[in-house]
């Protein structure tokens, strides 16, 4: 068993504080203290760089430009950065700055190497027409480890657009963080563990698919501008977007890379916070990012922050030599993750939706690069897990997808073999791939078409839905998408506008269908407009003819009277519920002395529909009475609640004072006894009144469950006077006469000697 480092156990108190903090969105107040993660930037003038080697580039007019872009490259001589890094992140400008990519290479002393990280354009952590682009951030491997330098090599690529400027590099800045100082991932886990036992999550207080083992803010951000207090904004996640960070894969300090996010995020972004909702790390371990809690709106997707829950994969996952596959520790605690969230907000992860801020729709679970369609976010490895995600989440939250999907990557689809078939990129569609072609007005120009043969497992009538993904291509879709539907009943078509409906299911309608393959769904590249985008994604069918699965069992609970109560009042309301009341016809409320029902039934009213209250008088009190509700359902079986006990006792109890009295003169007190009696519920309790003779009562006992006490007289020489009122356990409370029960006249005197008060038990 692990212990707890001395260091986290004295920040324990502190934190406590942090972890239930409140903040805010905007950036902060930034202080320059000592608890602040060291960040500065460097900037190189492309100008003003020195170069080790130089391949097919020059400097002209203060810009890198490449001789051949094809090949060019350029690499500096080793730079040593203003402070000691674990960190860096290097930014650049220039003409077509996005055809120019990065190699970045760390040293402790400017002499010893590690390997070359490549680097492109971070469009996580970069705004829509930013000039200046963010690359991924690059890790000193080792962990609580700095470097001092750092080397860059220049690598010009083919520009997308033929017509397009060649690329050139005007400026480079370098954006060095030190992280190092602070707890490790596994010191954050013992912390988060202790944390959480003073929130106890008790099994009977989870509702639905339960959260997975959190480090929260508390734990990892203790910078002062961790908790900010205002500005925070919150709005009911409908969608989930799966990043990765970018940031290469050899860290051993997980818990660093996560500071360093935050530190450029909050500060060298300027967004006033980590973007995230949450982070995961390879070893499966999760953090919690953005401020706030659930369903606070994060920056992590411009246009999709609102509705959305970010989830950020710790490292590079494309499918280049930077990137991997996605740890099984850290898929396993995603999906954890993600099924939490998508129960929580009865989110259908194989459906699609918009958001609030967007015009299109977006798949429900998705990869940030289909949002946009301008990044390859999170990376080929982890997008291509899409599909399997939903299918995961699914099994654990109990999602049922009622529909039958023909993919057009499946043989249930075919294609023409003439014309111009195209793919998006980034993988886009539904399941990671889509065909689309132009659209044509005129029939002799048209040559592309395809058809979907879904297996239908038995006859019947079926929905018909089609997807129009959202990618881009540069072009708009087409408003007059036609659909030939070859069905049971014959032959019907359906047009509808793929610009209007993109990023949707969009339905067709409802047909017979023959069971097997052999009806088909048909479109070509024939529309009313021309050179507008015609989509071929998955289609999926839905039967609609099969009877409504049966309405919930109902189940009558009741409430009062309760088990073991006693009634002081013969007009007794009852009450109870009924779970899932609508198929309800007939409700039966039976009160009787006999627990089986079988005789002595005093109540037995029946009403049409769902009552759950009613008030009945009884004629006499009883000792033991049992009370259930029964409720009917048209050609079902009636359902019972469970019989519930109680007692009817509307008659007060009777009580008296012992007479004569007994006096000990050593003490001058009166010893007073009483006693009571009820024949239903019994006495519970005394009330016990004195007064000098013939005066008013005072109260000298109240609520006593004794039967004997010794009496001080206020007074010598007075006489006094005694009553006792009973209580029962209905509550029923003996009613009061003026007349005296005892009196201190006439008391028995006993020796001079000590009495003790009889305790009767």
């Amino acid at each position: 068993m692990r212990t707890l480092p001395r260091f986290l156990a004295a920040l324990l108190t502190t934190l406590l504080a942090a972890f239930l903090a409140t903040t805010t969105h905007s950036a902060p107040d930034i202080q320059l203290n000592g608890d602040r993660a060291p960040m500065e930037d460097l900037i190189l003038p492309a100008g003003d760089l020195v170069s080790d080697i130089e391949k097919g580039t020059t400097i002209i007019g203060g810009e890198l430009a490449p001789e051949q872009t094809a090949t060019a490259s350029f690499t500096t001589e080793a730079i040593e950065a203003p402070i000691p890094f674990n960190a860096v992140v290097p930014h650049w400008t220039g003409e077509n700055a996005e055809a120019i990519s990065l190699q970045v290479r760390t040293s402790l002393d400017g002499e010893t190497w590690g390997d070359w990280i490549a680097v492109h354009a971070n469009h996580d952590w970069m705004e829509p027409g930013d000039d200046e682009i963010v690359g991924q951030m690059v890790l000193v491997p080792e962990a609580q480890t700095t470097h001092d330098y750092v080397q860059i090599q220049v690598l010009f690529g083919e520009e997308e657009d033929e017509s397009a400027a060649p690329p050139t590099l005007s400026q480079m800045r370098l954006t060095f963080i030190d992280t190092t100082t602070g707890p490790t991932s596994d010191e954050l886990v013992d912390l988060q563990s202790e944390l959480d036992k003073d929130f106890p999550l008790l099994p009977e207080n989870i509702t639905g698919y339960p959260k997975p083992f959190v480090v929260s803010r508390g734990a990892w951000c203790q910078h002062p501008d961790c908790n900010y207090t205002e500005g925070l904004e919150y709005h009911p996640v409908s969608h989930l977007i799966i990043h990765h960070t970018v940031s290469n894969n050899a860290s051993t300090d997980w818990a660093a890379v996560v500071r360093a996010i935050w530190n450029f995020h909050t500060y060298g972004r300027g967004w006033g916070d980590i973007g995230y909702n949450y982070l995961v790390d390879p070893n499966g371990v999760i953090y919690e990012g953005h401020l706030g809690g659930d369903d606070v709106i994060g920056t992590h997707a411009a246009g999709a922050n609102k509705g959305s829950m970010a989830l950020a994969l710790l490292g590079t996952f494309t499918s280049g030599s930077t990137g991997i596959k996605p740890p099984q520790a850290m898929l396993n605690s995603s999906v954890e993750l993600l099924s939490w969230k998508a129960d929580q907000r009865d989110i259908n992860v194989f459906d699609a939706s918009r958001l609030p801020n967007l015009s299109w729709g977006l798949p429900n679970l998705m990869g940030h690069r289909d949002v946009y369609g301008t990044t390859e976010c999170p990376g080929d490895q982890a997008h291509l897990l899409i599909p399997w995600f939903r299918d995961q989440i699914a099994a654990r939250i109990g999602l049922d997808d009622p529909f039958i999907y023909a993919d057009e990557q499946s043989t249930a689809f075919t294609r023409s073999t003439t014309g111009t078939w195209n793919v998006p990129p980034y993988m886009c569609g539904f399941n990671n791939h889509a065909w689309y072609t132009w659209s044509v007005n005129n029939q002799s120009a048209s040559t592309n078409w395809g058809e979907w043969r879904p297996n239908i497992p038995a006859a019947g009538r079926y929905r018909i839905d089609v997807y129009v993904p959202y990618c881009r291509t540069g072009r708009a879709e087409t408003g007059s998408a036609t659909y030939s539907i070859f069905h049971a009943g014959g032959t019907s078509t359906r047009t509808i506008s793929q610009q209007a409906n993109v990023g949707l299911w969009t339905t067709l309608g409802e047909y017979s269908l023959a069971q097997g393959n052999g009806n088909v769904i048909r479109l070509t590249d024939l529309t009313n407009d021309s050179g507008l985008g015609v989509w071929f994604d998955a289609i999926r069918v839905l039967p609609v003819g099969a009877p409504p699965p049966p309405p919930p069992v109902p189940v009558p609970t009741n409430i009062a009277p309760a088990a073991g109560s006693w009634q002081r009042s013969r007009t007794v309301n009852f009450t109870w519920k009924i779970d899932n009341p609508e198929p309800v016809t007939v409700t039966t409320l039976q009160v009787a002395a006999d627990p089986s029902f079988g005789n002595l039934v005093l109540v037995n009213q029946s009403w049409y529909g769902a009552p759950t209250t009613h008030t009945h008088t009884f004629a006499a009190d009883f000792k033991d009475l049992y009370w259930r509700v029964l409720v009917w359902r048209t050609d079902q079986p009636l359902i019972s609640s469970k019989p519930t006990r109680f007692g009817l006792d509307s008659t007060p109890p009777r009580s008296s004072i012992n007479s004569p009295l007994t006096f000990t003169p050593f003490n001058g007190q009166y010893q007073i006894n009483w006693s009571g009696t009820d024949n239903l519920s019994g006495v519970d309790r005394y009330n016990v009144d004195f007064r000098a003779a013939n005066g008013a009562w005072t109260r000298w006992l109240s609520d006593t469950k004794s039967q004997s006490a010794l009496f001080t007289p206020p007074a010598a020489g007075t006489v006094y006077e005694f009553r006792s009122l009973a209580v029962d356990v209905a509550g029923n409370v003996e009613s009061g006469s003026n007349s005296a029960q005892a009196t201190t006249a006439g008391a028995i005197r006993l020796s001079n000697m000590q009495s003790l008060p009889t305790v009767v038990r």
